[in-house]
This record gives C-alpha cells, structure tokens and sequence, in this order.
C-alpha cells in the first residue's frame, strides 16, 4: 500500500464520490474508479444480525433517506444497530432531500435510484476488480465512548470487520481509522498487520461530533495530552501509519513534525479550491474531499502531482 509519493497529492473520495453521487452507494464507488480515483475513505457500522455496512451515522439520515413507499423518512432515532440487514434493505438512499439542511450542502448532487446501504463484503468485492497498484481502501470504524448500544463492544465490532477483510484480497491496500482510537487498540491487539490511521478532531463545534483531542480524552483512550505538537508523536508511539486531522486544524509545523516522525498526513474533508492548494502547501499526503474529480481537475491545472 502507497500512503504518499514525495512531491505529489494522494486523492481519497469521500464516502465515495459525495458532492457529485449518493454517499457510499456501490454506485458512488464505482464512479471514482471508472474516472481513475483509486483512493476512498468510507464508515462501517454493524447491523442487528452482525454484518458490517457502510454508512455513516449511527441512525438513519431523513435527509437521504426513503421508505419502502418512496417517503422520506421521518424519525430520526432508526438505529443501523437496530435493524437487521434485511431491514435495512428495505431503505432507499439514492437521493437527496434537497429542502433540508444537508441536502443544501449538495444541492448538485445526482439522484440514482434503488441505492441500497451495502454490506461492507459488498463494496470490497467491487474494490477487489481494481488492480491499480494505487489503490488505497480507507476504512472508517463508526464508534463512540459517550454514548452506548449504538454498535457491539469495541473488541467484537473489530472483530467482525477483520474477518471480512481476511475473506479479501485486500488486506494490504486497506488502512483502518477511527475517531474512537479503543478500535484501534483492538485492531492491534486482534491483526497487528493491519494498518491504522488516527483520526482526530480539534474543533470546540462540531455538528455530529466535538473535540476529541484533549487530555484524557476518552476518544484517546485516555491518554495524556498537553501539547498540539506532540500529536504525532502520540500517534506513532501508538503505532499508528497515518494521521488523519481535520484540515482547519493543522499548520505546516504540524505536518514537518508529523514527516519527521515518519507519519504521513490525510486531511478530511477539503472541497475548496484555497483550501486545496493551502494543504499542497502544508505539505500533506493525501486529501479526503467529496469532490475527487474537481481535486484531480485542480492538480491537474496547477500542475501538482498526484496519484
């Protein structure tokens, strides 16, 4: 697995290919490959019956969300962990309500229709046809310490995953993050080869999710934090091989820091094009958007390599 190339950009779709298709659709994915997008970050969550898919929040999003009628939803308390997958089968997530919040975000955004929440065995018998020596699969584990009965325990969650990805061919093009870094401990502890990135979170507002980058922060698993710049040292010594920030909380010294220890730097989730060239400049690795092909558009016009 290629995590970064000197002097050049790794591109990762996020959740697929958000900003143009239905995020982590099958479809979604299929798009970056046939437009030569051979990286993608996307989330895995388990379902009732214990298989992991891909989707993102805890619950199910009305904003993208229909019932088997054609209606959109309108709980918002439907937990993935609830239903089993047959059930969640039931579910359309092909389009976008582009009267809610979120729809306005990606009010371009393409309808498809019958997109249904894909079992994470799905998506990586699809990825397993892609024989670019590029290809780099970013698995996200959607876990949480502050609130319990939204997934299985940390251990078994992790577990059921690494079995999926042993049943792969993919299992050295695949790196595995999490905000929730007890998964992480657990993917080391259950399959050490696997790759584990870090991801983290500086920010005092979040919509679906705060800080958690703290002192004993439980997201950290408590471990000890007073420095922003000892971050990566943090993360190496955990045996992590990337980390992944959220952009507007990185500068250039970070990321030298983070070089210097031997950790390549992903950012999520950059869809501007100042913010794109503001992180060619720091110098990160790879950059997580919802538009790959406007990344790919831009590097190509500002003549920076990438891959």
């Amino acid at each position: 697995m290629i995590l970064s190339k000197p002097n050049h950009i790794k591109i990762y779709g996020h959740r697929g290919a958000r900003g143009d298709l239905p995020e982590n659709t099958i479809e979604s994915f299929k798009y970056l490959f046939e437009n030569n997008i051979n990286g993608y970050e996307t989330d895995i969550l388990i379902s009732k019956d214990l298989i992991p898919v891909i989707t993102h929040d805890f619950r199910l999003d009305p904003s993208f969300t229909k019932d088997k009628e054609g209606n959109w939803i309108e709980d918002e308390n439907i937990r993935i962990f609830d239903l089993t997958y047959e059930e969640l089968s039931r579910f359309d997530v092909g389009s976008l309500n582009k009267l809610s919040r979120y729809g306005r975000r990606f009010i371009n955004q393409k309808t498809l229709e019958n997109q249904r929440i894909p079992k994470l065995s799905d998506l990586l018998n699809l990825s397993s046809k892609n024989e670019n020596q590029s290809l780099v699969i970013n698995l996200e584990i959607k876990s949480t310490p502050d609130e319990e009965n939204l997934t299985p325990p940390p251990g078994d969650m992790v577990k059921l995953i690494i079995n999926e990805v042993n049943k792969s061919n993919l299992k050295d093009k695949i790196i595995i993050s999490s905000f929730d870094w007890r998964t992480l401990t657990e993917i080391k502890n259950q399959n050490p080869e696997i790759s584990r990135a870090y991801l983290t979170y500086q920010q005092e507002m979040g919509i679906k999710i705060k800080k958690t980058i703290y002192n004993r922060s439980p997201w950290m698993s408590f471990l000890p934090f007073y420095d922003n710049f000892e971050l990566p040292k943090i993360i190496k010594k955990q045996g992590g091989k990337a980390w992944h920030p959220y952009y507007k909380d990185i500068n250039k010294k970070i990321v030298d820091i983070s070089h210097q220890e031997g950790l390549p730097v992903n950012v999520w989730t950059v869809n501007k094009e100042y913010d794109f060239l503001k992180m060619v400049e720091y110098g990160v690795d790879g950059i997580m958007t919802d538009y790959p092909l406007r990344l790919k558009e831009f590097c190509e016009k500002k003549n920076i390599n990438w891959f």
